[in-house]
């Protein structure tokens, strides 16, 4: 039996159709499930926070109300306490006993003085919050001695280690200026030690000078409430010992190594603890910060048996809901893709028909070319508009880079600038201060010199440029130095150490700009802290070889793959994804042939990187620079009258200070109608003007005050002064254009040129 031809089309047919409509459900049923994924994803993240939020939330809430009880407790029996020790302290009998120094007839007049608040046994600690019950008291001499009640009845005179005790209470008898409240521990035999709390009162003559101190010691109240999920405890934090009931000797030595660790890192705060009776909550808090006791933590525990369990059950009963939702969501997602798929049924039956059709469009294609040459003209007239958008897209990433390099100098700007301004010990050191504002003006002039180098987007790069000398040991470590904020800090916040390593085996000195040297050493420390995420080494080498200086920047990061190696000086070509520009290298392979220097990569997958910068060594220094070395030393001896006029205060202070600093006098203007009433008024010598001003404009500013006086110098300060020399618009009524920023030397420079000239 034969199977005609038709049969196979039709057969084939079907099974194309049936291919792309089980293609089609698959990939909205997918797409569906992941959304319902996700939604019911963020919903139980979003509630398990929520729960974690509540249940903190609550404890924070009974920690501060158990510490606002205590504290509330405390202030009522400490001001029942101070207010009878200043009441006692203020007794005649006392004050003449303690004068004459008879310590027996002090401490019998004591006991009458002291009568319904003092209990001489030594019993179990009083849990009455209203108790003020003083346990013992004692009398300090004037130089803080403990005067000995000998047979006297003082409360606790069975026990010796009380005077050893109280012998801090001397000095801080000597700090105290009335009274002093604070805590200590006293031994009793082989039990556990106990707290006292301790008032000490200065005791004066009528003419207010100290005879002595009189120092009682209470009971300490603790507080314990019971809670839903057991009893809350309070205690004490002294002298690297915790005082608190209930707790066995393994959980109290946890209990005091992780509260010592806490309260190292914070003075206030919690932390979870795992002790025999489950889990716990601790909270800690100073008492009284400002007393000159050994400091004291209020301690709470909080049992978390209760609040954990209940948490599970929560997240349990979240997790069942998330489930449920997840399953309602897969059966929403089976019927949605049945009914959508549907119209795509539909369009594949269509796609058989079509196929009918080929023999026909392939008719109609020789009818297709004639459109399609047509296509081709009106594409020739959309091709300029499609460089155009692409040379739009260049400039958007260049300026990327631009931004790229800003920040490089800027960083060291920011970071120098807060070490000043927020530590008054570096601005004591004069050789530190001086250090970090070298390091500022050094960046500044980076940047001045990327705002210089977008000319060579307009302009075209002079072959013939002469550079200066320039030392490049002092280049590198200059580049360390500046990039030290992002490899140490930045670094080490992060949690990394990264290390940098100079190695100068010659010092050789080359012709070259500074500044953009400078740039290429930072870019490539840049990329190698990027390389190195977990940390490492990066390492600067000098060298001279075959009469060429060498540079060679080597980090230990992750190194290159062949293929990047290849690639990774083109522009534009990145592998940080979104964080790179792609500009950084091709950019220092630029500045590198532009000083006639070559740059040669070594790099392999786990075994770091390493850069090497050959440069021609200079053989002798320009004359040009010879003449600039001489004229940058040599100081303006004219004292003029100079009229400043900008539109913005900040710049007028800077220019004023530069030329009252050379003996010049200065008066300044804020627009241009103002310098020109000052013109008129009073003749000056010399007119620095800001070219945009509003108003009236610095060539305006400028023609108007060469037709008062022709003779006048007037300088020109623009930002703008390399577009000036390619659109030729250099106003005729100045005699020089400075770029800004400017600095004292080259102003100073310029009028030594004008006066020259003149």
């Amino acid at each position: 039996m034969s199977i005609s031809p038709e049969n196979n089309r039709t057969t084939h047919s079907r099974f194309l159709k049936l291919t792309h409509a089980l293609s089609f459900r698959a990939k909205l049923l997918l797409s569906l499930m992941l959304v319902v994924v996700t939604v019911t994803s963020l919903t139980l993240y979003l509630a398990e926070r929520n729960l974690r939020q509540n249940h903190q939330q609550a404890l924070d809430t009974q920690f501060q109300n158990q510490v606002r009880a205590y504290l509330a407790v405390q202030e009522t029996r400490s001001g029942t306490i101070n207010e009878r020790c200043r009441s006692i302290s203020q007794s005649v009998r006392l004050r003449a006993a303690l004068e004459e120094r008879d310590v027996d007839d002090l401490y019998r007049n004591a006991l009458t003085e002291l009568q319904g608040i003092l209990d001489s046994s030594d019993g179990a600690i009083d849990y009455d919050p209203a108790s003020v019950r003083a346990s013992f008291f004692r009398f300090l001499d004037r130089d803080g001695a403990i005067l000995s009640p000998g047979n006297q009845p003082a409360g606790f005179t069975d026990q010796p280690e009380l005077q050893q005790a109280l012998v801090p209470l001397g000095q801080i008898l000597r700090q105290s200026v009335d009274q002093s409240v604070g805590f200590i521990a006293l031994s009793r035999g082989n039990h556990p030690s106990v707290l006292r709390e301790v008032v000490l009162t200065k005791i004066r003559d009528w003419d207010g000078r100290t005879l002595g101190a009189l120092a009682l010691g209470f009971r300490v109240a603790q507080i314990q409430q019971p809670s839903g999920e057991g009893t809350i405890k309070n205690g004490i934090w002294l002298n690297h010992e915790l005082y608190i009931e209930g707790i066995n000797a393994p959980d109290r030595h946890l209990l005091v190594t992780r509260f010592s660790a806490a309260m190292a890192a914070q003075p206030a705060g919690h932390f979870l603890v795992d002790l025999a009776g489950g889990p716990y909550l601790l909270f800690y808090k100073a008492l009284d910060p400002a007393t000159q006791f050994a400091p004291a933590y209020q301690v709470c525990l909080y049992p978390l048996a209760a609040s954990l369990h209940e948490e599970r059950m929560l997240r349990w009963k979240i997790i069942a809901f998330g489930f449920s939702i997840l399953i309602v969501g897969f059966i929403a997602s089976l019927f949605l893709v049945r009914q959508l798929s549907k119209p795509v049924d539909r369009i594949v039956a269509g796609s058989v028909e079509n196929l009918t059709r080929r023999k026909r469009a392939e008719q109609s294609l020789v009818e297709k070319n004639r459109e399609l040459e047509k296509a081709l003209a009106d594409l020739k007239a959309t091709q300029q508009q499609v460089i155009q958008q692409e040379r739009l897209s260049a400039i958007g990433q260049m300026a990327a880079g631009i931004a790229h390099d800003f920040n490089n100098t800027l960083m060291p700007i920011l970071g120098f600038s807060d070490l000043l301004l927020k530590n008054d010990a570096m601005l004591g050191n004069k050789v530190e201060a001086r250090k970090c504002l070298e390091m500022v003006r050094t960046s500044a002039e980076d940047a001045a010199s990327v705002v210089r180098r977008l000319r060579e987007f307009y302009r075209p790069i002079d072959s013939d440029q002469e550079f200066p000398i320039v030392d490049l040991a002092k280049i590198v470590q200059q580049a360390v130095s500046l990039t030290e904020p992002k490899w140490r800090q930045q670094a080490q916040a992060n949690g990394v150490t990264i290390t940098v390593k100079t190695n100068f085996g010659a010092m050789p000195i080359v012709a070259g700009e500074e500044s953009a040297l400078r740039e290429v050493l930072t870019n490539l420390v840049f990329n190698a802290v990027d390389a190195m995420p977990e940390g490492g080494s990066i390492t600067l080498d000098t060298a001279i070889e075959e009469n060429q200086a060498v540079v060679r920047v080597r980090d230990s990061g992750t190194g290159m793959t062949e293929a990047v190696r290849q690639r990774c000086l083109e522009p534009f070509f990145s592998t940080k994804g979104e964080r790179g520009t792609g500009l950084g290298l091709s950019m220092v392979y630029g500045i590198i042939e532009r000083h006639r220097g070559k740059l040669e990569i070594e790099s392999a997958v786990g075994q770091g990187t390493t850069f090497i910068i050959r440069l021609p060594l200079a053989e002798e220094m320009p004359l040009a620079q010879l003449a600039g070395a001489v004229s940058a030393n040599a100081k303006s001896k004219s004292s003029l009258d100079v009229l400043i006029v900008d539109d913005e205060e900040r710049i007028r202070d800077v220019l004023g200070t530069y030329l009252r600093c050379d003996g010049h006098r200065v008066a300044s203007a804020a627009s241009g109608r103002e310098a020109l009433e000052k013109f008129r008024r009073c003749p000056f010598d010399l007119v620095v003007v800001d070219r945009v001003m509003p108003e009236m404009s610095g060539e305006q500013t400028a023609r108007f005050i060469k037709h008062l006086n022709p003779n006048v110098p007037i300088i020109m300060l623009t930002g703008f002064g390399a577009l000036i020399e390619v659109t030729g618009s250099e106003p005729q009524a100045v005699d020089i254009v400075l770029n800004k920023p400017i600095t004292m030397e080259t102003l100073r420079n310029t009028i030594q040129k004008l006066l020259h000239a003149a």
